[in-house]
């Protein structure tokens, strides 16, 4: 059976790894290719139901990584000074929170970094301009945005606690806050609290990782694949 998978014209990183994921899942008994294919039996169109209400997957290397941290080549941290805030690079922060970087996060970021750093001076907050492989290097991971390209999943996964905006998908993904903070969007002052709960709350936070670790099999490419395969005739 040929499949023949779509994406959009300006895919989402969310939609791009579910791409990447069903193609790993599928390649083996499916002749799946992305692009073009007259004669295709079967096409996936990505950012559209049916595709867009499969189960969100995470890739296998996330699960059980515990690993040494290994950052992209670039990181930058959010510094406030008196009149500005600009970033500039970092090499090893006291107290590490991170976001994947999107236009449409910094100024959030912005706005809530300026209030951490009127309580506190010690913590860093990197944008990253890739998905990390690893999560062991940040104490947090923060997703202020409201869009799927948080990387929350994959996070939860590594066994990282988590910080996000409540949004349809963070609200299934941290199982309506079981699992890890949701605070309003858009909104710098909840934001600021939960970082800090998150930060030096180490019991609550500690909860939400042991829920977290209960839950994370709804993100194992398995599941996608029993949903995906439903799709096909």
């Amino acid at each position: 059976m040929r499949i023949l998978q779509i994406l959009p014209a300006y895919p989402s990183e969310y939609d791009k790894k579910s791409q990447r994921i069903d193609y790993e899942l599928l390649r083996h008994d499916y002749d799946v290719s992305l692009g073009e294919a007259a004669d295709a039996e079967v096409v996936l169109v990505y950012g559209r139901p049916p595709v867009s209400e499969l189960p969100e997957a995470v890739d296998d290397s996330y699960f059980g990584s515990g690993g040494q941290a290994i950052l992209p080549v670039r990181t930058d941290k959010i510094v406030r000074t008196d009149k500005i805030v600009r970033t500039d690079k970092i090499v090893c922060p006291p107290h590490t929170i991170a976001s994947f970087r999107r236009k449409s996060i910094v100024s959030i970021v912005e706005q809530t970094m300026a209030r951490l750093h009127r309580m506190r001076e010690d913590i860093d907050w990197l944008l990253l301009d890739e998905p990390p492989k690893d999560f062991g290097a940040f104490d947090v991971w923060v997703d202020p945005g409201e869009d799927l390209d948080g990387f929350v999943a994959e996070a939860l996964v590594s066994g990282k606690v988590v910080v996000a905006a409540r949004t349809e998908i963070n609200n299934k993904r941290l199982e309506k806050g079981r699992t890890g903070f949701l605070v309003p969007p858009r909104d710098a002052n909840e934001l600021t609290h939960a970082i800090l709960a998150a930060l030096f709350k180490s019991e609550v936070a500690q909860q939400k990782i042991d829920a977290a670790r209960q839950t994370m099999s709804k993100f194992h490419p398995r599941q996608r694949l029993r949903a995906l395969r439903q799709l096909l005739p």
